[in-house]
């Protein structure tokens, strides 16, 4: 059971706690408790408690032992969340048990203690059908229990310390990448006329499911396919968080957005493939979106700045012709680990700045009304001079 204990962000945080004068931190999104703690939660209804000196404590469900294992915390405290005497309710747990560890560690009861306050976007959880977010019911737990602590937001805080990546955590998105690199292969051979858009993305999940989970010591491995071919490929009046039942035509293209996790960490990725042979226009705009990833990655080493990235794949979208709203509509990338989405966000009204360690997707694209959208994308981690691709399916048509 692999247990590594993460130095590199386990001083990281430390040091977030202590710029941010908080004392404790009480976590409950599993992505955040895993970052804390090496733990990620199955059912969400656990806490990591992080204090700014000393070791953290994890309080889980009974049952979930072989998980909590994979962390590096040795206080790790079940409850009886399923069971017959009493209905489900973490809080009522989470009072009592927050209580006694206070007392018995003799934490002070009036310090200051961060709080997930902010997060209103977060990542899929183990159990994606349901997730368990802290709430205001969670906030009426923690003032009954410390009422006279300080609450601080630690949005920021936890953001900041999520911003760079250990090497271990790129290792472990290294894995998502090529866990997700199993679908594309998936893709490609699944592709065909009279196909169904959802039948690809069935067949690239069900990869991912079946080949993931046990790759390289994966415990956890899912992904979200959505296969959006011909005209439907352009983003301009449709979300491509939805794939259809439509029947690919000889000739057309499939663009097919894939997120994916490993054990808690995110891959993003785009691939647009052919259904048969490629047109010429289908070409011309592989072209053109090859460009603007070459240009943006040429750009990419420890101190660039986002907003410049942004601009170059623009621009050279415009230089086409391809300047319209409707062409180029998204900021082509963002920051990936615990989520599929966080920052920094590739976008040229960002004063955000690479550093050494981030973990970046890019996907510039070009979308045309009416014929469809070509996007390529690729995730990459940030070195002092350059990048590293994790990403390593082919790009071509």
């Amino acid at each position: 059971m692999e247990n590594y204990r993460d130095d590199f962000r386990i001083a990281r945080l430390k040091a977030r706690m202590k710029a941010h004068n908080v004392d404790y931190l009480i976590l409950r999104l599993p992505e955040n408790v895993l970052y804390s703690t090496g733990y990620w939660p199955v059912f969400g209804a656990s806490m990591a408690v992080v204090p700014r000196e000393g070791e953290p404590t994890i309080f889980y469900i009974e049952g979930e032992e072989d998980f909590v294992e994979e962390s590096w915390v040795s206080d790790a405290r079940s409850y009886i969340y399923f069971g017959m005497l009493e209905m489900p309710n973490p809080n009522r747990n989470f009072r009592r048990m927050l209580d006694q560890l206070w007392k018995e560690k003799g934490y002070d009861y009036k310090a200051v203690i961060g709080y997930e306050g902010s997060f209103e976007f977060i990542a899929t959880q183990n159990i994606s059908v349901e997730a368990r977010i802290p709430s205001e019911t969670g906030m009426r737990m923690l003032k009954e229990v410390f009422p006279d602590a300080i609450f601080y937001d630690a949005f920021n805080l936890l953001r900041e310390a999520r911003y760079v990546k250990s090497k271990y955590e790129i290792e472990k998105m290294r894995r998502a990448c090529e866990v997700t690199c199993l679908g594309y292969d998936a893709a490609r051979k699944a592709l065909r006329p009279g196909i169904k858009d959802c039948e690809v993305s069935a067949e690239v999940e069900y990869a991912i499911c079946s080949q993931g989970v046990g790759y390289k010591g994966a415990r956890r491995a899912r992904g979200y396919a959505f296969a959006l071919s011909g005209e439907r490929s352009s983003m301009v009046r449709n979300p491509y968080f939805v794939t259809s039942d439509r029947t690919m035509k000889d000739g057309e293209i499939s663009l097919i957005e894939l997120d994916a996790f490993v054990d808690g960490y995110f891959c993003d990725m785009t691939r647009t493939m052919a259904v048969g042979k490629p047109s010429n226009k289908a070409v011309e705009l592989w072209n053109i979106v090859h460009e603007e990833l070459e240009a943006m990655l040429s750009l990419v080493k420890h101190g660039a700045k986002v907003r410049d990235i942004c601009q170059v794949a623009k621009d050279i979208a415009a230089s086409y012709g391809y300047d319209g709203k409707e062409n180029f509509v998204h900021q082509p990338g963002h920051g990936i680990g615990l989520q599929f989405h966080e920052p920094p966000s590739i976008h040229v009204l960002s004063d955000e700045v690479l550093e050494e360690g981030c973990v970046i997707s890019l996907e510039p694209h070009v979308y045309l009304p009416g014929w469809g959208g070509m996007r390529m994308e690729e995730n990459v981690a940030v070195t002092k001079t350059g990048y590293d691709l994790l990403t390593i399916f082919p790009r071509g048509l």
